[in-house]
């Protein structure tokens, strides 16, 4: 009797085990696959919002190619031309204001991205400072400058009152600091281990010395993201040129206001070949000013994550 309520025990447990061990497997089929369709939404999802934002660039790219006969039998809706043609590029590439606009926007973006870079770490260096005379109150004016503006007619009358109307240095001054990266560069600066700096000031170090040589290539995501931002910025500013710079002044024109220039252009008594045929050429031209940005943005790619997290949460 006692072998067999034994066996029974026995058999009774192994039962159980055996259920628990399918409810176990069962379990974790279904995790995987609500996992599984999970991931697949989440791909379906971002393809789609991928096409979604591609298809403005295939737009205008394949707009660009194509000719005036095809414009009108197609409808404006296409991805791609069926018989591409460079005509709208030859005609925008042979005007003597495109390459002059060209000049202007690169000097202004390099020039003014590097400044800005350089004046922000500055700033951001000061405030992360303990012992910095006027930090809090300097930190609350830049914070105010991130929530108010000026005005459009008070930021004229002091660049005429300084001097810059008409001058290349209108598009740089005005945007060398800015309070969100310089702030960045604070909580950055702040987020570097104090003995790094003793130790470089017991060597003979000065302040400079140390941000030039120790700082900025400690924190080189930041300082690319920072860079790129001010670059994109300065790329695509064309108000603060309609602004300050005279319309007969071509000689400053940046390329993203000859862009919006072409893009405002109307020509009702035109026929209707030679109004598409400008489309066309419009979006070349847009092209052309999409370009040069989207050939330098991959190689600042893999600062974007770490360098804003860096200075997000930093302090």
């Amino acid at each position: 009797m006692r072998r067999s309520a034994s066996g029974k025990g026995e058999n009774m447990e192994n039962n159980r085990v055996g259920l628990l061990s399918k409810i176990k497997r069962a379990m974790r089929r279904e995790r995987w696959n609500a996992e599984r369709y999970y991931q697949i939404f989440l791909y379906v999802f971002i393809f789609l919002l991928s096409l979604v934002c591609l298809y403005p660039l295939v737009y205008v790219l394949s707009a660009s190619l194509m000719s005036v006969s095809e414009w009108q039998a197609r409808g404006g809706v296409f991805l791609v031309p069926h018989r591409p043609t460079l005509e709208a590029y030859k005609f925008v590439l042979s005007q003597h204001q495109l390459y002059q606009s060209l000049g202007v926007s690169v000097a202004r973006t390099v020039v003014g991205a590097v400044l800005s870079v350089v004046t922000c770490a500055l700033t951001g260096y000061a405030l992360s400072r303990n012992d910095f005379f006027g930090k809090k109150p300097l930190s609350v004016l830049l914070f105010i400058t991130l929530i108010y503006y000026g005005g459009l007619i008070p930021s004229y009358l002091v660049i005429e009152q300084m001097g810059l109307l008409n001058t290349f240095w209108v598009f740089v001054i005005p945007s060398m600091l800015g309070g969100w990266n310089a702030l960045v560069f604070r909580q950055t600066f702040q987020g570097v281990p104090p003995e790094i700096e003793e130790s470089a000031m017991v060597d003979g170090a000065s302040p400079l010395r140390i941000l030039w040589s120790i700082l900025l290539p400690m924190n080189m995501p930041t300082v690319a993201v920072i860079l790129l931002f001010s670059a994109v910025g300065q790329w695509n500013s064309w108000f603060d040129a309609s602004m300050y710079i005279d319309s007969s002044n071509a000689s400053l024109t940046p390329l993203q206001l000859f862009l919006q220039r072409v893009f405002a252009e109307q020509k009702p008594d035109s026929g209707q070949a030679t109004l598409l045929n400008v489309e066309t050429q419009k979006m070349a031209v847009a092209v052309i000013g999409i370009v040069p940005i989207l050939c330098v943005y991959p190689f600042f790619q893999k600062y974007f994550t770490k360098g804003v997290y860096v200075g997000a949460v930093k302090g």
